[in-house]
């Protein structure tokens, strides 16, 4: 569990880094996990076996891969029974419960973003919640797990202290996609802190995070990464939870709008299952068994 300092310290800033948390054999697992999918590759399953919602390098324009790619693997936990023990995990579980306030909670989806080595591309300044305009309230609370020490040197996520009290900004974000480079990534301008809040300057900080901790962010934090260039991976998941709160909104757009047959305004808890159960009552209540994906 998470101390009260801990969570006081999520609220101040809008993330907060766990400590060590995942044992090196469960590091190990998703690692290999990962390795595997990429070796089958987005177009390598056969039908019928389990696969991702979507795989594909987030830089590509046009199909294929570009020169400086970003992988994005989203619902990889419905194609690999490690990330699928992953994301009922009962520390991460129990730290979103603590961070959000909510007794229940479900999985929005996760994510795979690998930064190869050399050649990884950036992850521009954003805020996850307008990105995800299908589920209202927005989900607040994601955990972030590396696969690989992530450091300055191999592209890194970036935060901005207390962004998350400043609102849907990600309009003006977009006018900030020209910083992709370590140099200058934090050299954000042109924005004033609303009034009436007490985060009054935009102080954009790296965020390394070692193999084994866990990241988590509010979902209106301002973050982002520059391309890695060093001779390391960069691979990490994020696995981003919906609360008993959340709710269904026909009008939005989303990879994961596809898996959802409910009317306009009803609980997401009734969207099936590519969205699990993963706390109940303020309880984990751990990985099915015997495990397996159960999506179809």
């Amino acid at each position: 569990m998470l101390t009260p300092e801990q969570i006081q310290r999520f609220h101040e800033d809008g993330f907060l880094n766990s400590g060590p948390v995942l044992r090196d054999g469960e590091v190990a697992a998703i690692t290999e996990g990962l390795e595997e999918i990429l070796e089958i590759g987005p177009d390598g399953f056969a039908d019928g076996q389990p696969r991702p919602v979507l795989f594909h390098d987030m830089k590509s324009r046009g199909g294929g891969v570009s020169p400086s790619p970003v992988w994005q693997i989203v619902n990889i936990w419905e194609a690999h029974p490690a990330f699928e023990r992953l994301i009922y995990h009962p520390f991460v579980v129990k730290a979103v419960s603590q961070l959000t306030g909510q007794r229940d909670l479900q999985v929005w989806h996760d994510q795979i973003q690998y930064k190869p080595a050399s050649a990884g591309g950036p992850t521009n300044w954003h805020q996850d919640a307008p990105l995800w305009p299908i589920i209202k309230p927005m989900t607040p609370v994601s955990a972030w797990i590396p696969m690989d020490d992530a450091d300055e040197e191999n592209g890194c996520m970036w935060m901005v202290p207390g962004s998350h009290r400043w609102g849907n900004q990600i309009e003006f974000l977009r006018t900030q996609r020209h910083l992709e480079d370590l140099a200058d990534f934090s050299a954000i301008e042109g924005f004033e802190p609303p009034d009436g809040t007490d985060v009054a300057q935009v102080r954009p900080r790296a965020w390394p995070v070692r193999r084994g901790e866990i990241s988590f962010h509010h979902s209106l934090t301002w973050h982002g990464s520059p391309h890695n260039t060093s001779g390391r991976p960069r691979r990490a998941i994020a696995i981003h939870y919906m609360t008993g709160e959340a709710r269904y909104d026909a009008s939005g757009n989303h990879v994961m709008k596809q898996f959802v047959e409910l009317p306009d305004g009803a609980p997401m808890a009734g969207a099936g299952p590519h969205f699990p159960v993963v706390c109940r009552s303020g309880r984990p209540v751990g990985a099915p068994e015997p495990l397996g994906s159960t999506a179809g």
